[in-house]
Parts: C-alpha cells; sequence; structure tokens
C-alpha cells in the first residue's frame, strides 16, 4: 500500500540528507557515470512529481484563493524566477499532465519530463472530440512507445500525423486536408511568434523567440549571406594584405600588425559570426535613418550618470581649465562650462560654481526637471492622462514594468494611477508607476473594498521610487530577504526591501490565466500616452 505525500517526500528528504559524498571523488569512472545517471533519473521523476502538483495547483486556483496572485507570478516570487521561467513550468505541467498514461510514465521514470511534455502537446493537437476513447489511449501509447524507443522530442513532437494515421487512419488527413493543416500551422505559428529580451547578468542581452517557418528560414537566409559575405571580406582583405607587403607599401611589422587584427575576425565562431551580421544589420539600419519612431521619439540607449560625480567633474573641469583626461580645455570652452554651472538661487540671483559646490557639501539638493520648454512633470487633476513628458520620466525612473520578476519593457507598459483616478489620484511622478496591461489587473485597488488584502504601491520616502508590496497571506511563503524576482530593466531598485514591508494589502485579485485585464479601466485602456517629446534634465 502507498504511503501518503507528505508520509513518502519525508523519506525522500531524509534520503537525500543520509548520502555521503566523501568518497565521491575516489569512485572509479564507471561508478561516477552510474552515479550520475541514476540521480538524474531521480530529478527526472521529481521534476514530474512537481509538475504534477504544479498542474493541480494550477487548475484549482489555490495560489489565488491563498495569496491573492496567479501561479505563476508566486512561482517567479517564492523561487527567484523570472516571469518568462515561471510561466514556462507553468505550461510544462499542463502538459506532462495532459494525458494519464503520459503523466504515470513520466512520474514513474519511463520517460524523461521533456519528453512527457512533448507527447502531452502531441494529444493536444489531435482531434481528440472525434476519437473513441480507445483510440486516444492508443495514441497516447504510441508516443511513449516513440518515446522510449528513442525518439528526441523534436521528433515526438512531429509525429502528429504519423500517430493519428496508424490509430485513427479515417480522421488522418487528405491531401487536401494536409494543405488545410499546413495553412492552420502556419496560423498558428503566426500567433506565436515571438521575441523575447533579458540581462543574464554578465554584461549581455539573451533573446530568444520564434518565427513562421517562412519568415524564419528568410532570417537565417539573409544572416547567412551576411555570414558569408564577412568571410569573403576578410579572404580580400588577407590577400589585399600579402599584395601591400610584398609590393612594399607595407612594412614586416606593420603587415603583422594589420594580419594579428584580421586574424581576431577571422577566428569567430559561427554563432559570433551571426551575431555580429544581426547587429551590423540594425546599426545599417540606424544609420541610413531607416529606424522608425516609438512613442514619438527615436529609439535611443540612456545612460544614466551620477549626479554629484558628473557635477563635482565639471567643476573642477571649470576651476582648473583641464579634463579629467589630461587635455587643456580652449577659452572659449571653460568661459561656456564656467556659464553654464553658474546656480540660479529662488530670488533668481546667480550663484557661482564654487557656491554650488561648498553647498552641495552641506545642504540637501532638490533637482527640479524641467524640458526643453520648461514644462513641469505635474499636472495634478487637470488631466487623466499622462503627458508625454511624464512618461518619458516614468520610463527613465521605472525601465519597464515594476513588478517584481517582470521583464516588459517601458514602452509596452501602461501607467497606472497608485490613488486611481477616480479616487482623487492626482497625475503626477509621485502617483504614477510603469506596468505591463497583465499586472495593472493585479496591483489595481478594489473600488469597493479598498481594505482588501492584495497587492499594492508604496514610495519610498528618501528615493521616490515605487516599492510593490505583496499581501500580507503571501509574505510567509517569500524567502527572507530574496528579491521579489528578476529586474525586467536597468536602473530598477531591487524588490527584496519591498517584499519585507509588513503594510496592509488593498484591492483585489486577479484571473489564474488571465494575460490582459481591462477590468480596472471600465472606460477604456488607462493612461495611453500620446507622442513622446525629448526632456532635457
Amino acid at each position: 500500500m502507498g504511503r501518503d505525500f507528505w508520509e513518502a517526500t519525508g523519506v525522500i528528504e531524509q534520503a537525500l540528507d543520509a548520502i555521503d559524498h566523501t568518497g565521491d571523488t575516489r569512485m572509479p569512472d564507471t561508478r561516477k557515470i552510474a552515479a550520475m545517471t541514476k540521480a538524474r533519473a531521480l530529478a527526472d521523476r521529481m521534476v514530474a512529481l512537481a509538475a504534477v502538483y504544479t498542474d493541480l495547483v494550477a487548475r484549482s486556483g489555490a495560489t489565488e484563493k491563498t495569496a491573492g496572485t496567479p501561479l505563476s507570478d508566486y512561482l517567479a516570487l517564492t523561487e527567484g524566477r523570472s516571469s518568462s521561467e515561471a510561466n514556462g513550468l507553468v505550461h510544462q505541467a499542463g502538459r506532462i499532465t495532459a494525458d494519464p498514461q503520459v503523466r504515470d510514465a513520466a512520474l514513474a521514470g519511463t520517460v524523461s519530463p521533456g519528453k512527457a511534455a512533448a507527447a502531452g502537446a502531441v494529444l493536444r493537437e489531435l482531434p481528440r472530440h472525434e476519437m473513441s476513447e480507445a483510440q486516444r489511449q492508443a495514441a497516447a501509447g504510441a508516443l511513449l512507445e516513440q518515446a522510449v524507443g528513442g525518439a528526441t522530442t523534436r521528433q515526438i513532437s512531429r509525429s502528429a500525423d504519423r500517430v493519428l494515421e496508424q490509430v485513427a487512419p479515417e480522421l488522418a488527413p487528405t491531401a487536401d486536408g494536409r494543405a488545410a493543416e499546413a495553412e492552420r500551422r502556419r496560423q498558428r505559428a503566426l500567433r506565436e511568434r515571438e521575441l523575447n529580451f533579458a540581462e543574464d547578468g554578465r554584461g549581455s542581452v539573451r533573446f530568444w523567440g520564434r518565427l513562421p517557418d517562412t519568415e524564419g528560414d528568410l532570417l537565417r537566409t539573409v544572416i547567412g549571406a551576411c555570414v558569408e559575405r564577412g568571410r569573403g571580406d576578410e579572404r580580400r582583405e588577407l590577400e589585399a594584405l600579402k599584395t601591400r607587403k610584398f609590393s612594399g607599401d607595407l612594412s614586416a611589422g606593420e603587415y603583422f600588425a594589420a594580419r594579428a587584427v584580421l586574424g581576431e575576425r577571422e577566428h569567430r565562431t559561427t554563432a559570433q559570426r551571426q551575431a555580429d551580421a544581426l547587429t551590423d544589420m540594425i546599426t545599417t539600419l540606424q544609420d541610413t535613418g531607416h529606424i522608425p519612431a516609438a512613442g514619438g521619439e527615436t529609439p535611443r540607449v540612456i545612460v544614466t550618470l551620477d549626479y554629484m560625480g558628473l557635477l563635482q567633474l565639471a567643476v573642477d573641469t571649470a576651476a582648473t581649465g583641464t579634463r579629467p583626461d589630461g587635455t587643456v580645455l580652449d577659452e572659449v570652452s571653460a568661459a561656456r562650462l564656467r556659464t553654464a554651472l553658474t546656480g540660479t538661487s529662488e530670488n533668481s540671483a546667480d550663484v557661482s560654481a564654487s557656491q554650488v559646490r561648498i553647498a552641495c557639501c552641506d545642504a540637501g539638493i532638490l533637482p527640479v526637471v524641467l524640458g526643453e520648454a520648461s514644462e513641469i512633470l505635474d499636472v495634478g487633476r487637470e488631466h487623466r492622462l499622462v503627458t508625454p513628458q511624464i512618461r518619458k520620466t516614468l520610463a527613465l525612473r521605472d525601465g519597464g514594468c515594476i513588478f517584481p520578476g517582470c521583464q516588459v519593457p517601458a514602452q509596452a507598459c501602461q501607467a497606472h494611477h497608485v490613488t486611481p483616478w477616480w479616487a482623487g489620484g492626482a497625475t503626477s511622478l509621485d502617483n504614477l508607476v510603469l506596468v505591463c496591461r497583465h499586472h495593472h489587473g493585479v496591483i489595481e485597488p478594489h473600488r469597493y473594498d479598498p481594505a482588501a488584502d492584495q497587492w499594492h504601491i508604496t514610495f519610498d520616502p528618501d528615493t521616490g521610487r515605487p516599492r510593490v508590496i505583496p499581501p500580507a497571506r503571501i509574505r510567509r511563503d517569500v524567502p527572507p530577504g530574496s528579491d521579489a524576482g528578476e529586474r525586467s530593466a536597468p536602473g530598477r531598485d531591487k524588490r527584496a526591501e519591498a517584499l519585507e514591508e509588513a503594510e496592509p494589502g488593498s484591492g483585489g485579485g486577479h484571473g489564474q490565466n488571465q494575460q490582459e485585464n481591462s477590468a480596472h479601466d471600465p472606460g477604456g485602456r488607462e493612461d495611453r500616452p500620446g507622442g513622446q517629446e525629448s526632456l532635457i534634465a
């Protein structure tokens, strides 16, 4: 007779704690391989077990009921995952548990979780409502036979037609049916197209996605052509260098120096060449003026500088006439810099750069951010929608959706009134944050129950940056001192402080599988900005 979940998992934990690793390095190589294989097989079974309970929670809406948080966001918060990773786990769990035979095979370790998920996805593609129960079972058995027989995950995922011909030939597509199916796949591929970006924490931006076959082949062909052209250019440059060396135009030293530089390009891997080709294509579009404006302005990279450090460098340069790199300013540039550093007091009197520096040592600084037309970044109750200037400043401050773990960039977010407009909230920076459409519904205050325990937002009194506070009922599940998920954009404050706050929440919830929520704004999407103008601070 089997044990219940808690008793069985307790035994598993005790067994793991009891493993002695002191002799691992002295194992013969064959034993090391056997140990690795066994551990990985057990890990696969635990992944399948976790998938079963993940799907159980998803189907019951348990995290919504107990923590006021969708399951994917709950996993991101409590396990320190990104939103995309947490979503992937939820979807994989649904595929693994799509069929009892496939689920049980994964739990038993007969097939890996990846192959079980692929089989579950294929079963969902089949015309199940037109198949008998015996045919559905036979289809699951056929997929499991493939998996056990050594088929790869990719091969399993592409076997829907073959399985249907095997178990329900009357439902297998004809030639016309195959054409219709190809069109159906095309339309599905169009719906599922995506391109995602994420920082990897090592100075790079990782991106991934998928395109329909035609567009994907076009992209691959174009990048491949750029790669081959680059290889041809390198061959021609090498021949030109040799010719110039033999003709005496280049000395031996100049030749070897140029050859070394060319060698760095020649030694690139194919993956590096493809990355460079994509970058070159984007740079060419930018240089030729073919990149469209987004939100009223041309896309740009924003670099944030330390205000006090920049001010000190400018003051020192104005005083000495020498730049930080040791070069000397000409008299005109020095005069312009001294003029630019002349401050203005509240009574409009000029303040010299030296006085500004002294004041910065023992006085607080109240920055006033002005646009090129001296626009004020607070429109109070006069306007409900954010102005382009406020929208730009929100993008600079928040960087994207502020919800922990969310990676939606600023241009795809909505401006959210922390104190709602209908409750008297002003359209100003200290009452606005950027959130994606999905999380807008999660943090929107409940109109008829302000005391409800849900996600809400406060502002740090020292920095003015927003904090996302989880419901009181979820804080016990968040690891102490953990960040509330990965940052979605550079320049964003860490979320750990927000999750450690013990303030009460206020508001409603969010549907378990809902990706977009418009209930917060019955009159339409809230705060969609118009075109943006450049802002000079």
